[in-house]
């Protein structure tokens, strides 16, 4: 005990504890950060593959729909955060105990690893296929992606904030200006509005793809940005602001480029667009401040799981991502298998700990150092694996979203559990 208040008197982003009421950031600071997390390259990815089942309504609807559910997920974890100050990994420790917490805080950096592995990978690949690179020096290329992108959230927050300040306004310039190019190439906005998709999907399964671009960031890493939020109304305000204002116009401008150059692969759009200059600024300003937060939430809860400083473990993670990019993750194919599989495995956590604070425990948590918790509990887990079974169930028949599914299995059957197992 006393290594880990030792550690938490000397942290300078309250890994090991509340962030207090002197140290919360601005509303407009926060939007900076979540904004800058949620732009990314994956989520116009996202767009394009949209564009290869659905028609251009129905790529709006979709993306409308998938981010207002994403919305409703990320306000109610970011109220949990402002009112407690903690991360997600130390908010686990009121449902899965002192020790559990460990195990369940483990799940969100290796999936985070994943992402931030894709991401700078795309980003190699992007640069290398500019600078005609051949295979040997492209790996080299994308490794090193990997090591620079972790730089800033070795810092910490203050730093992820100045990049969003550089990067953010970048972004939105010129992800609109890709999408008014692709109107050009193809002559109007009309053939846009009139594009008929070759392989064409449900919107339930277009709402899908845009859940599972940012479903596990908004249940989990959003509480580490968002419990520097000075009140509930500007953490939720913001964490909005981010998904309905901000990942909707990438989905939708990488949807436009998508069907104006006919290819899934943001980078040929880019390319073949010939916006060369601009598509290395895009690129750089948007990975980079995702995989900044990225990596600054990853080593947040590995932190939590280990008690060890954080800027050690960001450095072990940069190592591990830099070799796994050699294995060329940015390919379509390989991206929409990941975020699929996160729409359906991650959002029962989610319920869970919404569960928790809002039902079991009535939206109040007891503080962490003077909170009664056990070092392990049984209901969490057993909610998770019921939860994942119903969702796999009702996907046999096509019931309803995946991720609604989960999220609301695990809400009703937790407390149910929970109160079950405390009697025994």
């Amino acid at each position: 005990m006393a290594k880990i208040m030792k550690a938490e008197q000397s942290s300078s982003d309250f890994e090991l504890s509340a962030v207090p009421q002197s140290e919360r950031k601005s509303f407009f600071s926060l939007t900076i950060v979540w904004t800058g997390f949620v732009f990314v390259i994956t989520s116009m990815m996202a767009g394009g593959g949209l564009a290869a089942g659905l028609n251009f309504k129905n790529i709006v609807l979709a993306t409308f729909l998938g981010n207002l559910f994403l919305s409703a997920i990320a306000i109610l974890v970011s109220i949990i955060a402002c009112k407690t100050g903690l991360t997600f990994a130390l908010i686990t420790r009121y449902s899965f105990g002192n020790k559990g917490t460990r195990v369940a805080s483990l799940f969100v950096p290796i999936v985070n690893i994943g992402w931030y592995t894709i991401q700078s990978a795309t980003y190699g690949h992007f640069i290398a296929q500019i600078l005609g690179f051949g295979p040997v020096a492209e790996g080299i290329t994308m490794m090193l992606s990997a090591l620079l992108m972790g730089a800033f959230a070795l810092i910490g927050i203050n730093a992820i904030t100045i990049l969003g300040y550089i990067a953010i306004p970048s972004i939105i310039f010129l992800s609109l200006a890709t999408a008014i190019k692709s109107v050009g190439v193809v002559g109007a906005f009309s053939v846009i509005l009139d594009f008929i998709p070759h392989d064409p999907m449900s919107i339930a399964g277009g709402i899908t793809v845009v859940i599972g671009t940012w479903i596990l960031s908004t249940a989990t890493c959003i509480a580490d940005i968002m419990r520097y939020a000075k009140n509930v109304k500007q953490a939720a305000l913001s964490a909005l602001v981010g998904l309905v204002g901000g990942n909707s116009l990438l989905v939708i401008c990488g949807a436009i480029s998508s069907i104006a150059v006919g290819d899934s692969d943001l980078t040929s759009v880019l390319l073949t667009l010939g916006l060369v200059i601009p598509s290395v600024i895009l690129m750089t300003t948007n990975i980079f401040t995702t995989n900044a937060s990225n990596i600054y939430s990853t080593s947040l809860n590995l932190s939590n799981a280990f008690h060890l400083d954080r800027r050690i473990l960001i450095s072990i993670i940069l190592v591990i991502s830099a070799l796994l990019t050699l294995t060329r993750p940015y390919q379509i194919d390989s991206l929409f298998a990941f975020l699929n599989l996160l729409g359906v495995i991650v959002p029962p956590l989610a319920g869970i700990i919404l569960s928790d604070f809002y039902i079991v425990h009535h939206g109040n948590y007891e503080s962490l150092d003077s909170a009664q918790l056990k070092d392990w509990t049984l209901s969490p887990w057993l909610t998770w694996l019921v939860s994942y079974g119903i969702v796999f169930g009702l996907q046999k028949i096509s019931f309803g979203l995946p991720a609604l599914n989960g999220i609301v299995a695990a809400v009703i059957l937790y407390p149910i559990l929970n109160k079950l197992l405390s009697r025994k």
